[in-house]
């Protein structure tokens, strides 16, 4: 069986806190397959803002050198990309939006054909108990995103209640629930 890639994308700004839990617990749960994990955590990256020059749409390069061209050609042999990031006010951390705003390099024709068709999963913590409308705002953003760059929605898995920096330490169902998950997912493709 061929080896396969996934990375793993943390757009969480609070050091240990829920988001990173979940990270791990995925990471760990999914190196019990035969798929290779590469991580990215996005605060300790260099990541320029987009300044929508539109370099990368006239010219198929980006006006940036920094760490994201190491996160694309990572994203390039990677079979799967995990999302993971806090809700923050509706949306994702600024880290990640930053990041999403970087990946319109592959929105040129030139460049789309090499990310579309790829698999995509979201995982998101959340301070709120219930999910409902709290998340209308997030998922339209991931599917219009998604969409623009041909990715593949594999699943958009919700942890919610977990307001408070160590949450996650009373929810052994989560843990539970996202090692499962890593360690499942290529059973459900």
């Amino acid at each position: 069986m061929k080896a396969e890639n996934i990375l793993v994308i943390n757009g969480a700004t609070r050091e240990s806190g829920n988001t990173d839990v979940i990270v791990q617990k995925f990471i760990e749960g999914a190196q019990t397959t035969w798929y290779t994990i590469e991580y990215a955590t996005l605060r300790e990256l260099n990541i320029s803002d987009c300044i929508g020059c539109c370099k990368c749409l006239r010219e198929s390069v980006c006006n940036f050198q920094d760490d994201m061209t190491q996160l694309r050609d990572t994203i390039l042999k990677s079979h799967i990309v995990v999302f993971a990031s806090p809700l923050y006010f509706c949306e994702v951390t600024g880290l990640m939006k930053n990041f999403l705003d970087r990946l319109y390099f592959f929105y040129h024709p030139v460049n789309k054909h090499l990310v579309a068709g790829k698999n995509v999963l979201v995982l998101t913590s959340l301070g709120e108990e219930e999910i409902g409308n709290v998340t209308a705002v997030l998922e339209e953003f991931y599917r219009r995103f998604l969409r623009a760059l041909d990715l593949k929605l594999l699943d958009m898995v919700y942890f919610p209640d977990l307001g408070e920096k160590d949450a996650i330490s009373q929810k052994p169902e989560y843990l539970e629930r996202i090692f499962n998950i890593g360690q499942t997912l290529i059973s459900t493709m």
